[in-house]
């Protein structure tokens, strides 16, 4: 599943991502791949629930990275769930644990795969060409991950 807003650059790579998935597994029957445009928080649940693995492929802003740096995370890596007080502005983490908490058929595994960007803030189509370069990568590894 791509995560992201194809209106803000970079934030936009998980779709992108996801879309030359899409082609790449176009055949295949025991594969999904799904765009989240602009969905966060609750609403995540909707796409995730009732598969037994998902990938989840999505932008990522740290302190120490620099565009273009490749992250495979699980869960668990993004830290404890936090008590939201508005159920559409939560993060990953806790929407997942949210989700089983309500009784959603939530997937034993869940990877993610973040790819650092600088910016997330102003409108523009397209990626950056750092952001660009790294797909293929990201892709190859989804794809040996996926074997």
């Amino acid at each position: 599943m791509g995560i992201g807003n194809t209106l803000l650059g970079d934030d936009g790579v998980g779709i992108y991502i996801a879309r030359r998935l899409k082609q790449e597994f176009s055949r295949h029957d025991t594969i999904d791949v799904k765009e989240a445009t602009a969905v966060g928080g609750i609403a995540l649940l909707d796409f995730i629930a009732g598969y037994s693995a998902v990938s989840i492929v999505d932008a990522i802003i740290t302190k120490q990275g620099k565009p273009g740096d490749i992250y495979k995370l699980t869960v668990e890596d993004l830290g404890t769930a936090i008590k939201p007080h508005m159920l559409h502005a939560i993060d990953i983490r806790t929407a997942i644990e949210l989700g089983r908490q309500l009784g959603y058929q939530i997937p034993e595994a869940i990877t993610l795969y973040a790819i650092e960007i600088e910016d997330n803030t102003f409108f523009k189509e397209g990626l950056s060409p750092e952001i660009e370069a790294v797909i293929p990568a990201v892709m190859q590894q989804i794809v040996n991950d996926l074997s």
